[in-house]
């Protein structure tokens, strides 16, 4: 049970430490983890992935590029409402000082969605989790872009 707790604790802190630097990639549209910084407009490959998400991308744009990674569950698995908690959590333990949170909006469609949103100074930190029927898949996701006013 201590060595679990342990592993958590590891676990958040290395989570937080990659979101305290994502955000300050933020204000450089992360070009410092893409292999091509000065490519096209649309997704690209990163060279820094979260710890056991499915994938993560930057997707550029004119503005303000997005970080995201994801992370996919067979449908309305126990795992992925879990590793949301968790990611909220984090994320909340990690930035929530320094953050304003915004909770989602309720959404008009038999699958579930939850949204949690972190507004910096610098950066805007999200962590959902939806259900797709269609797919018969959960997936959750963390995204990280720079503040609407950098």
């Amino acid at each position: 049970m201590v060595l679990l707790a342990a592993l958590g604790v590891a676990r958040a802190q290395d989570l937080c430490a990659d979101i305290d630097y994502l955000i300050d990639q933020s204000g450089s549209q992360f070009s410092e983890i893409m292999p091509k910084p000065h490519g096209d407009a649309g997704d690209h490959e990163v060279t820094l992935a979260l710890a056991g998400a499915s994938y993560c991308l930057v997707t550029k744009r004119s503005k303000r590029s997005l970080y995201h990674c994801g992370w996919e569950f067979p449908h309305r698995a126990q795992q992925a409402y879990d590793t949301f908690d968790e990611f909220v959590r984090g994320v909340s333990d990690c930035i929530g000082q320094q953050a304003t949170l915004h909770r989602d909006q309720s959404v008009n469609h038999p699958d579930f969605y939850a949204l949690r949103r972190y507004e910096t100074e610098q950066a805007e930190v999200s962590v959902s989790v939806k259900d797709k029927s269609a797919l018969g898949r959960t997936f959750v996701f963390i995204r990280v872009q720079g503040a609407k006013n950098h």
